[in-house]
């Protein structure tokens, strides 16, 4: 194997981690949002409370605040540990793909080989079922 095909594959494999952190930066993202919109809302009902009873609703609101904070700090140290994660993986990924790259390539492909033979099973799956739901009718 030349040093250009284990650079190649090592490239390939960085970006698919790259993309994988991507992917699970912008779900931590989206759980971010949606913790903040829950947050807001939360905020916007104890603010119609405070009008009826001032007094606990700031305690209560004073709270839901800091929980939210908290929320926040805990998903982006999520999300930074995620991406450090993957960043590691690509590494060293790219390092045993350096050290041993036949072997690189022979894992690959035997990966490859696996996936083609679980999607033609699943697809003759759905052929032999689609068959058999169109038989009944």
């Amino acid at each position: 194997m030349s040093r250009q095909t284990a650079q190649e594959i090592s490239r390939v494999a960085s970006r698919q981690v790259d993309r994988i952190a991507d992917a699970a930066g912008n779900a931590l993202d989206q759980a971010h949002d949606a913790a903040d919109q829950a947050l807001s809302s939360v905020q916007n009902g104890a603010q119609h409370l405070a009008e009826r009873a001032p007094g606990l609703v700031d305690l209560a609101i004073d709270r839901v605040k800091h929980l939210g904070e908290r929320g926040s700090d805990i998903a982006r140290a999520t999300s930074a540990m995620a991406m450090d994660k993957a960043r590691l993986a690509a590494d060293h990924t790219a390092d045993r793909i350096r050290r041993d790259p036949l072997k690189s390539v022979l894992i690959a492909v035997a990966a490859g080989a696996a996936v083609a033979v679980i999607a033609s099973h699943m697809a003759h799956r759905r052929q032999s079922s689609g068959g058999r739901s169109n038989q009944g009718r």
